[in-house]
């Protein structure tokens, strides 16, 4: 009887093991956890703009070229290409597949481009593909989609034209708002394309297998319909949010094999040995508002040592030599200048910039900060050291708004805040005010990382600051 009780556990064992890998785990090898603390709105990747998207978008869906570990840029759905008188085209390689079966063509990346310009798409890196004849007009609304210098000769070839070269296009078709679209699937979702499992057609080293948004849990499983070169090495990749505990919270106590950690968790992670990749991409900067003179902006400027903060910022922070940090390639354009420590003549511009205030006395003003624990020392150490040496008092705010838009307005008197660097150098530099090194109005204060870390039951691991920042399709776990 216990025999054959044995053998009868045995079979159920087998048949549910079985039962699973028909259910698609691909190669059967591990999975792998990953927790975040935000769980994507959409999965369109033209629509893509969180880092949970990007990172998801760019495992499920593969484009014309492809970042490999090294940050290279090579083919991927493209076979080879050509570039003459900027006009590119394209060769897609053979057996390209949806991963329901059906072919990607060439229609599929042209629709995907047009749907990324057209203005009611709302793509949020739609310009990284301005470069294309007819981009800026199609997606401001001036001009049709026909216009566009994108077409597919045939089945397998793409062409897309230019109106001036740009050097990072091979690298814009790497990411996520690059994508191919298949039309007929986009239409029969009828408005849900991106926002729900049924919605959402793979075609990466991985599929969309569940994506519960109650529980807040989405399962990647590697895709059998994937023919390229970076077919994903592991069974499957499982993310997922704990409203009750930190990414931190759950490496720490192996309920997940890697996540993105926020800086302040970075002394507890490092303490315990558990491995980190970095990205410097996100620069803190102070924003001085055109309420102020540009008297009184340039004392505020002189009145800020690096020395005074620096030992106030913690790990996974660094001194800002400028307001591009370290993943931009910023040698061909310059960065405001930071104006050199000197607190006396500071000192002697506000007291003759007072004499015209209507009680001769500095207003009282207030800072404020996007909310950061970390930065809170540094920041209040800038404004001790004004107080001390400008005799002003300066309230500090935080608030859980953002602020980027001070990049360009300027209508508050003190704000500190972070921009991240998310694409190019040109995308970037779009987020801020034409002209803004002339005067005082910008001060870089510090360089944040933005962290992935993982147990050491991984390896393969490798960031890249670019549209998304695993690759899981490399990611081994033991």
């Amino acid at each position: 009887m216990v025999f054959l009780k044995r053998i009868t556990a045995l079979t159920v064992l087998i048949c549910m093991t079985l039962c699973l890998c028909s259910c698609g785990t691909g190669s059967g090898a591990a999975l792998i956890y990953m927790s975040v603390e935000q769980m994507p709105d959409t999965l369109d990747p033209q629509v893509a703009g969180s880092d949970s998207e990007l990172i998801i978008c760019r495992n499920i869906y593969e484009g014309l070229f492809r970042q490999n570990e090294k940050g290279e840029v090579v083919p991927a759905a493209a076979a080879n290409y050509n570039y003459e008188n900027l006009t590119y085209t394209f060769s897609l390689r053979d057996n390209l597949m949806w991963a329901d079966g059906e072919s990607i063509t060439a229609d599929d990346f042209v629709f995907g481009i047009k749907r990324a310009l057209l203005p009611e798409t709302r793509a949020p890196y739609a310009k990284l593909l301005y470069a294309i004849s007819g981009a800026p007009q199609v997606n401001t609304g001036a001009g049709s989609a026909d216009i566009l210098g994108i077409s597919a000769t045939d089945a397998k070839t793409v062409k897309i034209t230019l109106t001036y070269d740009d050097k990072n296009f091979l690298k814009t078709l790497s990411m996520p708002v690059s994508m191919p679209c298949r039309e007929d699937f986009f239409l029969e979702s009828i408005g849900k394309y991106g926002l729900e499992k049924d919605c959402v057609l793979s075609c990466g080293s991985y599929r969309l297998a569940r994506w519960n948004k109650e529980d807040f849990g989405i399962r990647l499983y590697s895709n059998d319909e994937y023919t390229g070169e970076f077919k994903a090495k592991n069974g499957g990749v499982f993310i997922s949010r704990d409203k009750e505990k930190t990414t931190a919270d759950k490496l720490l106590s192996g309920d997940a094999d890697i996540a993105l950690v926020a800086s302040k968790y970075l002394p507890e992670i490092e303490n315990e040995g558990i491995k980190t990749e970095t990205v410097q991409n996100i620069c803190w900067v102070l924003s001085l508002g055109g309420e102020f003179s540009q008297n009184i902006r340039r004392a505020f400027c002189e009145c800020i040592s690096p020395d005074i903060y620096v030992k106030s910022l913690p790990s996974g922070f660094s001194l800002a030599a400028s307001i591009f940090p370290g993943c931009l390639e910023s040698n061909e354009v310059a960065s405001p200048a930071v104006l050199p420590y000197n607190p006396e003549d500071a000192r002697s511009i506000i007291s003759s910039e007072i004499k015209g205030f209507k009680n001769k006395k500095f207003p009282q003003t207030t800072l404020v900060f996007t909310e950061c624990e970390p930065m809170r020392p540094a920041i209040t150490e800038i404004v001790g050291d004004w107080q001390k040496n400008l005799s002003t008092f300066i309230n500090i705010k935080p608030t859980d708004k953002s602020l980027e838009g001070e990049l360009k307005e300027h209508t508050m008197p003190l704000a500190v805040f972070p921009v991240k660097a998310d694409s190019t150098i040109e995308e970037y530099l779009n987020k801020f005010k034409d002209g803004y090194y002339n005067g005082y109005e910008l001060v870089p204060i510090a360089y944040e990382n933005t962290t992935v870390a993982y147990l050491e039951n991984l390896s393969g691991v490798s960031m890249n600051a670019i549209g998304g920042y695993i690759d899981f399709s490399g990611v081994i776990k033991k």
